[in-house]
C-alpha cells in the first residue's frame, strides 16, 4: 500500500463566512491525503453544502452537532478512497468512517471530545465498541484529555484522572499506540497552550499493523488562530495577498518498527 499522509487539526471553528475563507485556503495547501478537524462550528447543512464547494476535495465527510463548538470533518484529497460507511455515533463530536484506501480496509474515527467530564466518559464509552473490529483502526482528534504528567506543563501537580484511565484501558484492549509516546516516551510536548497551562491533548492512535504504511502528523491548536491573525493584519496594513508557508510537523514517523 502506498505511504497515507493523515493530518489532525483543530481548527477553532469555520462558521463566519471571511473566516471560512482564510482558513480553508490555508488547510488546502498542507501536504496531506487524509484530513481530520475538529471544532468547525458549523450550524446547519447550508453551511456544510458552503464548505464542500470551497474545498472541493475527492470525498468530504462533515458531521455537525447542536453545540456552538461542535462539528467535525475527514476529507480526503485523492480518489483512490472507497467509502463504505459513515456514522455519526455523536454528531459533531465522533464521527466514524469505514474506507477502503489503495486496497487496504480502514476504520477512521474522528474525535472532538467535550470539555465536561460526563461527557468524555459518555464519548469513551461509545469508543470502546467501535474499536471491536477485525480490520486497522486510525483513531485521532481532540481528546481535552491528558493522560500522563509528561502530557502537560502546569504548576497544577498532574492527578489522573476517570476519563485518563479509561482512555488507556480502551486503547489498550483494543491493541492502538498512542504514536507519539511510542516514539517519543519521555519527551513533555504540547499541542494547545494558554497563559498558564501547556497540555498534549490532538493525538493518534493507531493498529500496529498500518504503522509502516502511514504517516501522521498533528498540528498545535493555536497554530491557525496565530497564522490568521497575522496575516489579517498583514494584508489590512498592506492591501497585499501572501501565501501561506510551511507545515511545522510534531509528530512524522515516515517507518516505524
Amino acid at each position: 500500500m502506498s505511504n497515507i499522509k493523515i493530518i489532525t487539526f483543530n481548527v477553532r471553528g469555520l462558521q463566519s463566512d471571511k473566516s471560512r475563507k482564510r482558513k480553508v485556503d490555508f488547510l488546502k495547501r498542507l501536504d496531506y491525503d487524509i484530513l481530520c478537524l475538529q471544532e468547525m462550528r458549523l450550524k446547519t447543512h447550508v453551511d456544510v453544502c458552503e464548505l464542500n464547494k470551497m474545498w472541493n476535495t475527492a470525498h468530504s465527510i462533515i458531521s455537525i452537532g447542536e453545540d456552538s463548538s461542535d462539528g467535525v470533518g475527514s476529507f480526503f484529497k485523492k480518489d483512490a478512497v472507497n467509502i463504505n460507511k459513515r456514522r455519526d455515533i455523536i454528531p459533531g463530536r465522533l464521527l466514524l468512517v469505514d474506507c477502503c484506501y489503495y486496497g487496504q480496509r480502514l476504520r477512521i474515527i474522528n474525535v472532538y471530545n467535550a470539555p465536561e467530564r460526563t461527557k468524555k466518559i459518555q464519548l469513551l464509552k461509545k469508543l470502546k465498541y467501535l474499536l471491536e473490529i477485525g480490520f486497522n483502526i486510525i483513531l485521532c482528534g481532540d481528546f481535552n484529555i491528558v493522560t500522563e504528567a509528561n502530557d502537560r506543563i502546569s504548576k497544577v501537580e498532574f492527578r489522573e484522572l476517570r476519563e485518563s484511565k479509561l482512555l488507556v484501558k480502551i486503547c489498550k484492549e483494543a491493541a492502538l499506540r498512542d504514536l507519539y509516546r511510542h516514539l517519543h516516551p519521555h519527551t513533555v510536548h504540547y499541542t494547545r497552550f494558554d497563559s498558564l497551562t501547556k497540555t498534549r491533548i490532538d493525538r493518534f492512535y493507531i493498529s500496529h499493523n498500518v504503522q509502516d504504511d502511514v504517516t501522521v502528523i498533528i498540528r498545535n491548536q493555536n497554530e491557525l488562530s496565530s497564522v490568521m491573525e497575522i496575516l489579517h493584519h498583514y494584508e489590512q496594513a498592506s492591501g497585499a495577498k501572501t501565501k501561506l508557508k510551511g507545515c511545522g510537523l510534531d509528530i512524522r514517523p515516515d517507518n516505524l518498527k
